[in-house]
C-alpha cells in the first residue's frame, strides 16, 4: 500500500512540475494602421526562460465607410521562439520573433514577426502578458503592422 501511495504521490508531482512548461496563450490589441488583433497559441517552455509558440491569428484592417469595417480581415499563422532577456520575482522580459504565412483579401503573404512580450506570473501560474508586436509582410499591400496587445497564459 505504502508504495501505490508513494507512485501516486511522484505520479501528481511531476505532473504538477511539467505543468508550468505548455500553456494556451490568447491575446488581443490593436495594431498601427486601424486594426484590431487577436490571437491564440499553444506556448511551450525550455529552459532558462525561453519558450517556443506555434499561434494562429484573426484580425481586420477596417476601412471607412457604410459596409466597409470587415472588408480588410485577414488570418494568418507561424512559430514564435521567445528569448528571455531579464527575470524579474514575479515575471520575465522577452524578445520574439519568427516566421509567418497567411492571407488577406483573398491574397496569400509570408511575413516575419518581432517584437517584445512582458509576462507576469500569478501564484497559482496564470500569466498576464503585454505584447509589443511588429509585422512585416511581403507579397501584398499590407505590408507593415504594429501595436500593442493584452492577454493571459494558461498552464495545462
Amino acid at each position: 500500500m505504502k508504495k501505490i501511495l508513494f507512485a501516486i504521490t511522484c505520479a501528481v508531482a511531476s505532473i504538477t512540475a511539467t505543468a508550468q512548461e505548455n500553456k494556451i496563450a490568447v491575446n488581443a490589441g490593436f495594431l498601427f494602421p486601424s486594426t484590431l488583433n487577436a490571437t491564440v497559441g499553444y506556448e511551450r517552455s525550455f529552459t532558462y526562460g525561453n519558450a517556443v509558440e506555434v499561434y494562429g491569428e484573426i484580425g481586420n484592417h477596417w476601412k471607412s465607410g457604410e459596409g466597409q469595417f470587415w472588408k480588410g480581415y485577414y488570418w494568418d499563422g507561424g512559430i514564435i521562439y521567445k528569448h528571455r532577456l531579464h527575470r524579474y520575482k514575479n515575471g520575465s522580459f522577452r524578445v520574439r520573433f519568427g516566421p509567418q504565412i497567411g492571407a488577406v483579401e483573398r491574397k496569400f503573404f509570408i511575413g516575419i514577426e518581432g517584437g517584445f512580450e512582458y509576462n507576469y506570473v500569478f501564484q497559482n501560474g496564470c500569466e498576464f502578458s503585454i505584447i509589443q508586436k511588429n509585422n512585416v509582410n511581403f507579397l501584398h499591400g499590407d505590408t507593415f503592422r504594429n501595436g500593442l496587445m493584452l492577454g493571459f497564459k494558461i498552464p495545462f
